[in-house]
């Protein structure tokens, strides 16, 4: 608001100069005392040159026009009629089709590769040497795939453990090393307490893929001096810098239509499939080139939500926690993500590391929260939420461990225990206990569990209701209750809510 503010008193200083008398600002137009108007467009090179006014005062909220109604979505009726256009659909005349086919042993190279076969199949035009692959161009998608399956391939090793066990055992070696963090250390976790009851546990989850709808796919047009490329995205600056690269280019020569994206979750925050498709579009000049990623290389070659081990200890007595200790192991999203972005990582404490951990309002006297960085070099990347994701879930999980151990109800215990630190979070609760009917007492086949994190700057609660049916375990309710402050459009906070609790229930009860 205050960013919108600032933009729209520096108009009405551009404006100043050909209107007279007071100035308001309506309907995307600066307005005269005498009603003539000038449209924000026309004014917006003359705004950018004056220096943004400071202690510009916010338009009350009697006065908001869209903020705090539900708005409907620009892009509705294209994507309910199917004419939105996704990376997938980019059709150019005299276009040709290219699949990639990558080292599976990520961030390793390739020796060498036989494509005699793959050449001699009819509509196949080229296979492109990428280093680290191989792209097969051809007359349509299909033979594209098939081409490059039948192209004989010998890899490199990969730079880390070959097996799931060997990954988790790297992993589970940094928690006897320093901590990167320890960035909530209330009074002293290593004490023990008379009377108490203590609890251990230790949690693990997988490495995870996006899995967005659409496979990667990137179309691209290289000439001598530019190169054009179409695809969703969710950071396009950074695709011509890294596109631009790989071409040859300066990233002024660069042009980058971002289109709908078939998911992103931030996997289409990643630059390697402009670049794939820079470099394929370079080896076939003047030529269109959709380079559609098969969903198995899809899966190969993400950039994961990082696997993790978190050791977690804790007590209770007369039934309130005394003492939570959680010690988080896994690679550095921040990291890897920076260090492929910018160059180089950030020093120092890593917080998104920990995030959903340790800066959880709970009051327990004596609280810690250690981030253990692991050096294993699987790319991992921004996953939804990204360390929300995991961290939640240990936080979470271990809560009702102690809840259990101090034979309380689950909600109750989590309220008295953020009320003293956050009474909004716990009116959350409070909020999610009525919306479920909350009773801590559930018929036989059917059982409720309860949690809230605080992520991004905003609490969210949630209960969800599982039944023991024929099929197995169901989940077949859910209520969520989230504190945004002001909501700016209430149906679009709804509709992340829903998103993101389909995304996590599909992550714990699929993804492996």
């Amino acid at each position: 608001r205050l960013a919108g503010a600032t933009a729209r008193e520096a108009l009405k200083l551009a404006a100043a100069e050909r209107l007279s008398g007071e100035l308001r600002t309506e309907n995307g137009q600066v307005i005269g005392a005498d009603g003539s108007a000038i449209a924000y467009a026309e004014l917006a090179e003359a705004a950018a040159k004056i220096a943004p006014p400071r202690d510009v005062a916010l338009r009350p909220t009697s006065e908001w026009k869209y903020l705090g109604r539900n708005m409907p979505r620009v892009d509705m009726v294209a994507k309910s009629t199917g004419t939105a256009q996704y990376g997938a659909d980019v059709h150019l005349e005299g276009m040709r089709f290219a699949t990639v086919r990558i080292n599976p042993r990520l961030g390793a190279g390739m020796k060498s590769f036989d494509a005699s076969t793959a050449e001699k199949m009819a509509g196949v035009e080229r296979v492109v040497d990428l280093g680290n692959g191989i792209a097969v161009v051809a007359s349509n998608t299909w033979l594209a795939f098939q081409a490059a399956d039948a192209v004989d391939i010998d890899w490199e090793e990969a730079p880390y453990p070959a097996t799931t066990d060997g990954l988790f055992a790297a992993i589970e070696a940094s928690l006897d090393e320093a901590p990167n963090s320890t960035l909530r250390d209330d009074r002293d976790t290593s004490v023990t307490l008379e009377g108490a009851t203590e609890i251990t546990a230790e949690y693990r989850v997988p490495y995870l893929a996006h899995a967005t709808m659409e496979p990667m796919n990137a179309t691209a047009l290289f000439t001598d001096d530019a190169l054009e490329i179409w695809c969703g995205n969710q950071a396009p600056l950074v695709l011509a810098d890294k596109a631009a690269d790989a071409a040859g280019l300066s990233a002024d020569q660069v042009t980058v239509h971002t289109l709908f994206m078939g998911g992103g979750f931030g996997r289409r925050a990643e630059a390697d499939v402009a670049i794939l498709a820079a470099k394929v579009a370079k080896a076939m000049p003047d030529v269109p080139v959709k380079v559609m990623w098969s969903r198995e290389e899809d899966m190969r070659h993400d950039f994961y939500r990082p696997a993790a081990i978190a050791r977690m200890k804790g007590a209770v007595k007369d039934s309130e926690a005394v003492l939570f200790d959680a010690r988080i192991a896994a690679p550095s999203v921040t990291k890897q993500s920076m260090t492929r972005i910018m160059g180089f990582a950030p020093p120092g404490a890593d917080p998104a590391h920990v995030e959903g951990a340790a800066n959880q309002p709970y009051d327990i006297a004596n609280y810690r929260v250690a981030g253990h960085l692991a050096d294993v070099d699987v790319p991992v990347g921004f996953w939804r939420s990204v360390g929300n994701s995991f961290n939640g879930f240990f936080h979470e999980s271990f809560i009702d461990e102690l809840a259990h151990a101090a034979g309380a109800d689950p909600l109750q215990f989590r309220f008295d225990h953020i009320a003293p630190l956050s009474p909004p979070t716990a009116k959350l609760l409070a909020a999610v206990r009525d919306m479920s009917g909350w009773t801590g007492k559930t018929p036989d086949g059917i059982g409720r569990g309860v949690a809230v994190t605080w992520s991004f700057g905003t609490p969210v609660a949630q209960v969800i209701e599982v039944a023991d049916s024929e099929d197995g375990i169901r989940i077949t309710k859910a209520w969520i209750a989230c504190d945004v402050g002001t909501a700016l459009d209430p149906r679009n906070i709804r509709a992340q809510m829903e998103g993101g609790m389909i995304y996590g229930l599909s992550a714990a009860v699929h993804g492996e």
